[in-house]
């Protein structure tokens, strides 16, 4: 994987880019995406899932459980992939593929589908989320660039790795509520 992300051609397409988000800099978005980049990290995520499990335990123990552990195998995935692959990000600092940031929300986003679906919340609030989450996932990756923190195939990378974990993380809900939804 390591040499498919470090060729040249690879290295290329993230240079160009790059380039074109910088020409389509704005001073006026400069603040919008440094928000949405803080939004996508784990200091904001994390404090809301841990949330969401505390809510959880009582009445739902296996799910919050569930939930801690899609949270730790995203964060542990996140960490292999940049030690494995070892590239480094726009401006030359530690390891850039992928990028939690995007690898997070998006995993954050599915799982909070996935949770809208199982407590089977009206499906006008499910459509809603939806989009919501989706503007998020997107906003949340072109910060990542527009700030100059990854490259494109970071964030290319991130998505398949997200889609993965988020697949991952609702066949292990699935196995440890016994595929009901709880009551």
């Amino acid at each position: 994987m390591t040499a498919i992300i470090l060729n040249p051609a690879v290295t290329a397409f993230d240079r160009q880019s790059r380039m074109l988000v910088r020409e389509a800099r704005h001073p006026a978005l400069d603040r919008p995406m440094k928000t949405l980049s803080r939004v996508g990290s784990g200091y904001v995520q994390l404090p809301v899932a841990i949330a969401v499990c505390v809510i959880l335990w009582r009445r739902h123990r296996r799910l919050a459980e569930s939930l801690i552990a899609v949270a730790v195998a995203t964060v542990v995935t996140v960490a292999v992939l940049k030690w494995l692959i070892g590239k480094p990000r726009p401006n030359l600092t530690t390891y850039a593929f992928p990028s939690g940031h995007v690898m997070g929300t998006l995993v954050f986003s599915g799982v909070v589908l996935y949770l809208l679906w199982i407590f089977a919340v009206h499906r006008r609030w499910q459509v809603l989320a939806g989009a919501g989450c989706t503007v998020m996932i997107l906003g949340v990756a072109y910060s990542r660039l527009y700030v100059n923190a990854h490259w494109l195939t970071d964030v290319m990378g991130a998505v398949a790795g997200g889609i993965a974990v988020t697949t991952l993380g609702m066949l292990l809900i699935d196995h440890r509520i016994g595929g009901q939804r709880p009551g």
